[in-house]
């Protein structure tokens, strides 16, 4: 006879039996403990938190969605953007002065022209004034219009600090050694936009010199360079300056790091021809920015137990960076080649963990490198999480004619946001800039506006926008840089309903449209060659 075993019904588990078992009880502790951990402050706190910054990281890799749009694309047909009268070079390059002498080609393997001043020659920059939080200042200048949409909002500044910017562009007018701009920014500079106007406008004055520093991978789903692809492996895990972030502060020179364990993990970059069908015969008959690479340098982190990269162009490889030191350092790998279209790789050897910081590409010839370095997402009192010496060590290795400071997008979610409480964010980190690179010019360019819909359904301009401008014009004078005023640039008042009406500004009320950013990187533009034209004898 058979014995029959028959299976009782489930029976639902109700919370208050489950928490009232040995167990319920300890799954509950853990649990309430990662909440608490991703609501701590601080570094502490980040390298407790277990939710990832993008939460799209939390899907598996082939079940993500991938994109390039950048999130405040407009979403208005391509007959609607098209309509938008485009930013004129020729008008830009009249408004700059006569064109430049051009500067001789480097011939391969060649030496390289003879460059500017080497990191720490140039006189430190002395202010011209003291101003405190009460000195009153200046009246603020006013936008001339140019046509076209476009305005010239002039740069103030008060102390001359650009004076050494505008001799080095002189310089490299003459033939005599590169200029390098390192433009440091939020989502606004993250996928190259206002940047890459920026870039394409001086190189087509000044020389193209380059691609610039370039991070070490996809490092962000809108992170993109113009004229660049870039492609990577999979198993790189990515610290950003916002989230995760690194205890040790050691991010380098563009506040992310791409870690690996394993060899074989790579980041490849190429040359890509994105500048646009030429609109004019003189046009054509130039050759397209950014086709050449004449050096590759890497930055990295090396210590006991760092692995070391091997690099390869056209798949021959050219040398190692080793990164295995006695102690821990930045390390960085210079590898000179013939001027020409390169397909350039770097990959971990293993044998510990990996830290990629970035790659600067550039020819060895006298011409303009404008180095694009923004993270989404980031507000400038994050640069705090930066190892002070260890950037200021990584921007002297650029040896840059200029910083530019471009943030204030993330600072205006906040509608309260006081101005003192903003200005002792700001000034200790302008203030620790200066003193880290005495010599080096700094820029710091104002938020657009950006919108809210009131009560009566009109969109007007958000408050903060106007203190936050205040703020940082203040600070400029205060602790010596430059200041550009986007939102009186952009029309003040009301600027960004009227862009956002005209295809400029995106859905979202606060960032650009490509024209836009097109625009501002051209009103940028105007306003240094302004200056560069005032200061030439």
């Amino acid at each position: 006879m058979s014995e029959t075993q028959t299976e009782s019904p489930p029976t639902a588990l109700t919370p208050a039996l489950a928490f009232g078992t040995k167990t319920g009880r300890t799954l509950l502790f853990i649990a309430l403990l990662a909440a608490v951990a991703q609501l701590l402050p601080g570094p502490a706190g980040d390298r407790l938190r277990w939710v990832p910054e993008q939460l799209s990281e939390l899907v598996p890799r082939f079940l993500r969605f991938e994109h390039d749009a950048l999130p405040w694309e407009s979403n208005r047909g391509d007959d609607a953007l098209a309509a938008e009268v485009p930013v004129d070079d020729g008008a830009l390059m009249a408004l700059a002065g006569a064109p430049e002498p051009a500067p001789p080609a480097a011939s391969p393997g060649s030496s390289p022209p003879a460059a500017a001043p080497a990191p720490g020659s140039r006189a430190p920059i002395a202010l011209r004034g003291v101003f405190e939080e009460s000195t009153p200042l200046p009246p603020a200048p006013e936008a001339r219009d140019l046509g076209n949409g476009l305005s010239l909002m002039p740069i103030e500044d008060p102390h001359h600090v650009l004076d050494g910017f505008y001799a080095s562009l002189a310089r490299t007018a003459a033939g005599q050694g590169q200029t390098r701009v390192v433009h440091y920014g939020d989502s606004l500079i993250t996928g190259d936009y206002i940047t890459q106007t920026l870039r394409r406008l001086l190189q087509k004055k000044f020389g193209d010199a380059g691609h610039g520093f370039v991070l070490g991978g996809l490092t962000s789903p809108w992170y993109r360079r113009n004229n660049l692809d870039i492609k990577t492996s999979e198993d790189w895990r990515i610290n950003r300056i916002t989230r995760p972030q690194l205890g040790d502060g050691f991010y380098g020179l563009g506040a992310v790091a791409v870690r690996a364990e394993a060899p074989g993990e790579w980041v490849e970059y190429a040359p890509r021809d994105q500048n646009g069908k030429p609109d004019t015969p003189e046009a054509a008959a130039l050759e397209p920015l950014n086709q050449k690479i004449g050096r590759v340098e890497v930055f990295a982190w090396g210590g006991p137990r760092a692995a070391s990269f091997e690099v390869r162009v056209d798949g021959a490889v050219v040398g190692t960076v080793n990164a295995r030191q006695p102690a821990e350092q930045a390390v960085f790998g210079r590898f000179d080649l013939d001027d020409a279209p390169h397909k350039v790789r770097v990959t971990t050897v293993g044998g510990g963990e990996a830290r990629l910081f970035g790659v600067a590409l550039e020819r060895r010839v006298p011409g303009v490198v404008y180095d694009s370095i923004g993270v989404d997402g980031t507000r400038v009192k994050v640069l705090r999480f930066l190892n002070p010496e260890h950037w200021y060590a990584q921007l002297r290795q650029r040896d840059p004619a200029l910083v530019v400071l471009h943030y204030g997008t993330n600072e205006g979610e906040a509608a309260d946001l006081g101005t003192k409480n903003y200005r002792e964010d700001l000034l200790p980190v302008v203030r620790g800039l200066r003193a880290g690179l005495p010599d080096v010019p700094c820029l710091l360019v104002g938020p657009m506006d950006r919108a809210d819909t009131n009560d009566k359904g009109e969109l007007v301009s958000r408050p903060v926008v106007q203190r936050i401008s205040d703020v940082q014009r203040r600070v400029a004078y205060m602790a010596g840089c430059a200041f550009f005023d986007t939102f009186k640039a952009m029309g003040g008042e009301g600027s960004m309903a009227r862009w956002y009406k005209n295809h400029l500004g995106g859905g979202d009320m606060t960032h650009p449209t490509r024209q836009g950013a097109d625009r501002i990187g051209a009103m940028i533009f105007a306003a240094l060659m302004d200056g560069y034209r005032k200061s030439r004898p």
